[in-house]
């Protein structure tokens, strides 16, 4: 690589570093939203119904429950990510358990009117996203801390047309939360260096850039939002072994309104823009309002479930998320001064899910699945804030009927990431993760 090519991607990675988590956290998406489904890999979400948690991805299914239902519980999600590689200064880039655990609640209740009405309301979180490099990491201009919340609650309602058809319709609210750190780490003498030896700074300038201190907070933001969307869904039932769903979940738009401040020098903003250097705006630690939309995408899902035999049943989805929606992101200040800019280019994700059911007794059922889920972002968009990767699941779980009205559901998933290169900048990573999913809810019918 050339040493101008090293410096303008220097810079061009230090403006993008900022915001690689918001990025990433609109691209990591949640599935969990129940324990059940946990257990099967999520396959046939859309056509399941068998706790309460169902409707919540279909509201058409609103229609197979006969009685009042409520499901509540949580995913305790363990992960286990790994980042490696050296700078070319030499020094070390790696760091161990970057995401640290997380849980994942979920709260479901469906109501029957009548033969042909039902409503329906669910709080769950369908994004989300935490990454953590502690204060004085090489690379802290790329790291940091990220920290992206969403709850979603949804109220819906559904119609039966026949014994074949049913259509359910739901209302999204969702509530965001990002806060997002940056670090300069060894960057501003990585800068200083290149721009020196290829004439772009004067060695005035490149003095003034190199001696920022590496656990300098080049960046700081954290703001939240109201966001809407609405969700629609179709069941086909051909009869009572054989069902088939179809749902979308629309576009949700977050327009974060919140506070940035930046310890880097304002006098340093003059000699960033008119060079090209791409340093993140500097405040002198000052705060000032900063805007930054953020597209969650729209999701289409078709679902089936086969009872196959007295006991054995067997269910599967595929998801499709349009992440081609989401381009580009940017961050602007009060006075309309860019805070940071970064082309992304997502590409739309698939999700295959495959499982299955036994039922053993009133009392017991057991599942299992497979899943395999698409990554949306391209390789040379990928960040070490979220490594994002092909993931492959493998799920079991249970459930147990204490009677025809309470029952606690089980499960758990092994979540295995392909290892993947990441170039950012003048450094290269490698990146392995893996994780482990367990849940429970408990089921009760009124």
């Amino acid at each position: 690589m050339s040493q101008k090519n090293l410096l303008t991607k220097s810079a061009l990675a230090a403006a993008v570093a900022i915001i690689s988590s918001n990025v990433s956290a609109a691209g990591f998406q949640l599935n969990e939203f129940s324990s059940a489904g946990l257990g099967r890999s999520y396959s046939g979400e859309g056509a399941m119904a068998d706790t309460a948690a169902s409707a919540s991805r279909n509201p058409a299914l609103l229609m197979m429950y006969t009685r009042p239902e409520l499901s509540i519980g949580a995913v305790f999600i363990d992960p286990d990510v790994d980042i490696t590689g050296k700078s070319p200064s030499g020094a070390s880039l790696d760091s161990k358990n970057i995401a640290p655990v997380a849980w994942v609640p979920n709260l479901h209740y469906v109501h029957p009117i009548n033969d042909q009405f039902a409503v329906g309301g669910s709080v769950t979180s369908n994004f989300g996203l935490a990454t953590e490099f502690n204060d004085g990491y090489t690379a802290g201009a790329y790291g940091g801390k990220t920290d992206l919340t969403t709850v979603n609650l949804n109220l819906s309602g559904a119609y039966r047309l026949n014994q074949h058809f049913s259509f359910g319709l739901g209302f999204d609210a969702v509530y965001a939360k990002a806060k997002l750190e940056r670090y300069a780490g060894e960057l501003p003498k990585l800068l200083a260096g290149q721009g020196l030896q290829t004439g772009r700074l004067t060695p005035q300038q490149a003095g003034m850039i190199a001696q920022i201190p590496g656990d300098t907070q080049i960046s700081h933001l954290k703001g939240d939002k109201w966001g809407y969307g609405w969700n629609a869904g179709i069941l086909y039932e051909v009869d009572e072994n054989n069902r088939y769903g179809f749902t979308y979940r629309s576009e949700v738009k977050i327009k974060f309104d919140g506070d940035y401040k930046s310890s880097l020098p304002a006098q340093f903003n003059p000699l960033t823009q008119s060079l090209g250097l791409g340093l993140p705006w500097g405040t002198s630690g000052s705060t000032i309002p900063g805007s930054l939309d953020l597209n969650l995408p729209e999701m289409w899902e078709l679902s089936g479930y086969n009872k196959v035999a007295p006991q054995w049943a067997i269910h599967y989805s595929l998801a499709y998320t349009s992440w081609s929606q989401f381009q580009e992101l940017r961050a602007t200040g009060n006075n309309g001064q860019t805070l940071f800019e970064k082309h992304e280019g997502f590409k739309d994700a698939y999700r295959i899910a495959l499982g299955t059911t036994y039922f053993y007794d009133d009392n017991w059922t057991f599942r299992t699945g497979i899943a395999f889920d698409d990554s949306p972002v391209p390789a040379q968009n990928r960040s070490i804030s979220i490594p994002d990767q092909d993931r492959f699941w493998l799920s079991a779980g249970t459930t147990y009927a204490f009677n025809k009205d309470a029952s606690v559901d089980v499960g758990v998933s092994y979540m295995h990431g392909q290892k993947v290169t990441i170039n950012e900048g003048p450094y290269t990573f490698n990146s392995v993760g893996k994780a482990w999913l367990y849940g429970a809810n408990f089921n009760y019918r009124f």
